[in-house]
């Protein structure tokens, strides 16, 4: 069940990502209208006619009078009909037909500078204006403005509004190749040459105030039914916007801000204490928030007050950029609860070494994803693509310089995700420390030493050192040199041979296989060495220093049993008298070792099969005393 929770959240976030970012990326915009009843296909789908420059300006004139003249009907319908919020069919149907117009008449302008984003509402925007200049100004006669004719005869390419510096260009390449459109530049000071003739009286069949109207009006063109009951102590303008407009956008700020720190306040809280997989599940909730909460904003500063002008072009333009870094950080926690939902597979342990490899490849497959949507997110804020393929080209240049370590240690990391010497929760030993291995990231890894401190190891430097995995050991070693004194005689020596191997054969803890041993190692320089090597039954280390602490006890018993003692340094003076070894004790294991030979029992140079038969297992482990 929550497996398939985890995947039905994953495909909503992904269909509204898919949504948002299913924007219209060429020059020409488009507005959806659900009414536009008694509009033919032909004319629904034919564009402005823009073949020239007098086709051109007699097709946007025509279209903002007639789109005019509807939107005023349409709004008297409505005026007309009771309610509140509904509309009645005559109307829509009235502004659909108007805002056909509207479309075909932003065709005459190239856009093809202005960001993605703010396109559709800066079309809006500047046809008004646009038709605000010429309202003022006026227009040639149309058969005194260049024709398809005189262009080709004249070969002109770009021709200028008389009175005004607005230009129309002949587009050389592009979906619009061949069309007379208002060059971009243009387009760009039409808000600037409208506050130049905006004191200018209107001329006769002018549209008026028209400009005036949109701006202060919710919604787009048509605005909704409750608009007419805005009090009139509302609408005036503070900074280009009506004071009801100031009202609900930052009511709307404040809630949205407040939304956001209750529901990321919320997801932590729940998330505390929960698995791995419910966890990273919640946290897809503050960034997929986030994302969907700056398109409700963007929705309604569109599509319900109709904020305009420069203020509207910051608040989109900053929304979209926080859209764009919740979608980014969605994708990233997104990849993390993958890691966590493959982990739960039974064939890979959480602590293993396999589910740090499926976390940091989740990790970086995520991050490269994220940088995708960002460079996709920019070039809808109107930064070039190439442009930012070229700046993350050279910023990674200089990041792999400056960051060199850390790319180090990145690989590093997949270094030990690939050779799989050391796995979380495995004790090895590295450099002149050794300690129980608790995390393994991209940058470092975390070990617990053997006093309790964590030592965080750059990956690069790990990677590179001779690390002795204790963990994995079948079997642990014990491996000790005592030194006896020089006095000692060698049947004592050949005694205590036999007796410590006896021992070790009877241990019920030291492998019988391979065999046990302790050999006289040679003459030191102040005593007899002899080496005693055993494999322990054990993976602990704790348990293999118990083993041959109980070793250690009974061969000291049997080199004190035998008559000799340890030896000590040369270099020591005695002041006291040496108390000697015991002769009597010596001359008792001399009697034992030459029964041995008389017996045919001779213990070396191995100790005999039936000898260590009778002896395995005969010591009593752990001892009672």
């Amino acid at each position: 069940m929550l497996l398939l929770t985890a995947l039905l959240f994953i495909a909503l976030s992904a269909t509204v990502f898919m949504l948002a970012a299913s924007t219209e990326s060429g020059s020409r915009v488009r507005l959806d209208w659900a009414h536009m009843a008694n509009i033919s296909a032909e004319r629904v789908l034919s564009p402005a006619d823009r073949s020239s420059p007098r086709a051109a300006m007699e097709s946007f004139m025509n279209h903002m009078k007639d789109g005019y003249e509807r939107l005023l009907k349409a709004k008297e319908l409505s005026a007309a009909s009771p309610g509140l919020f509904h509309h009645p069919p005559e109307a829509l149907e009235e502004a659909g037909r108007a805002l056909y117009n509207f479309e075909r008449a932003m065709h005459i302008l190239d856009l093809s500078r202005i960001p993605q984003v703010v396109r559709l509402q800066n079309a809006r925007e500047n046809i008004l204006l646009l038709k605000e200049i010429l309202d003022r100004v006026g227009i040639p006669r149309y058969d005194q403005i260049p024709g398809a004719q005189e262009v080709a005869e004249q070969g002109l390419v770009r021709w200028t509004i008389p009175k005004t510096e607005i230009r129309l260009h002949r587009v050389e390449s592009g979906i619009d190749e061949g069309r007379w459109l208002v060059t971009p530049a243009s387009v760009a000071e039409l808000g600037r040459s409208y506050r130049r003739v905006r004191h200018l009286p209107y001329l006769p069949g002018a549209t008026e105030n028209a400009f005036e109207y949109y701006t202060a009006s919710p919604g787009a063109f048509f605005p909704p039914k409750w608009a007419h009951y805005i009090p009139a102590w509302l609408t005036p303008r503070i900074y280009g916007q009506a004071l009801w407009q100031w009202a609900i956008l930052i009511s709307a700020a404040i809630v949205f801000v407040i939304a956001l720190r209750i529901i990321w306040s919320l997801s932590r809280t729940v998330s505390e204490g929960k698995a791995a997989v419910v966890k990273q599940l919640l946290k897809l909730i503050p960034p997929f928030s986030l994302a969907l909460g700056a398109i409700l904003m963007v929705g309604i500063i569109e599509g319900q007050i109709n904020i305009t002008g420069t203020l509207y072009l910051v608040l989109i333009n900053v929304l979209t950029a926080v859209q764009w870094v919740g979608w980014t950080w969605v994708v990233v926690r997104a990849g993390e609860l993958l890691a966590e939902l493959i982990i739960l597979s039974p064939r890979i342990e959480s602590g293993s070494v396999d589910a740090s490899l499926v976390r940091t490849l989740s990790r970086l497959a995520s991050i490269a994803a994220a940088i995708g949507i960002l460079m996709f997110g920019a070039s809808e804020l109107g930064v070039p693509l190439m442009t930012l393929i070229t700046g993350f080209g050279v910023a990674g240049l200089a990041v792999s310089l400056a960051a060199r370590p850390t790319l180090e240690n990145i690989i590093g990391g997949i270094i030990l995700f690939t050779d799989r010497s050391v796995k979380v929760g495995e004790f090895c030993r590295f450099g002149d420390k050794a300690g129980t291995v608790l995390h393994i990231g991209l940058r470092s890894t975390k070990i617990e030493a053997l006093d309790q401190t964590v030592i965080s190891i750059p990956n690069s430097d790990f990677s590179q050192m001779q690390i002795t995995n204790v963990s994995r050991r079948s079997k642990a070693l014990l491996q000790k040199t005592i030194n006896l004194r020089y006095e000692t005689t060698r049947d004592q020596l050949r005694w205590i041979l036999t007796s410590i191997r006896d021992v070790l054969h009877a241990h019920p803890k030291i492998y019988a296989d391979p065999a046990p041993f302790a050999r006289f190692e040679g003459f030191g320089e102040s005593s007899l060495d002899v080496l005693i090597f055993a494999y322990v039954k054990t993976k602990k280390w704790s348990e293999l220093m118990a083993i041959q602490e109980d070793i250690l006890f009974r061969v000291g018993e049997i080199v004190e049993k035998s008559g000799s003692g340890f030896a000590f340094p040369s270099t020591t003076a005695y002041i006291a008298k040496d108390g000697g070894l015991d002769r009597e004790k010596g001359a008792l294991v001399e009697k034992e070792v030459q029964q041995w030979r008389d017996e045919d029992a001779y213990p070396f140079p191995d100790t005999p099969l039936e000898r260590m038969s009778t002896l395995l297992g005969t010591i009593e482990y752990p001892p009672k005393a």
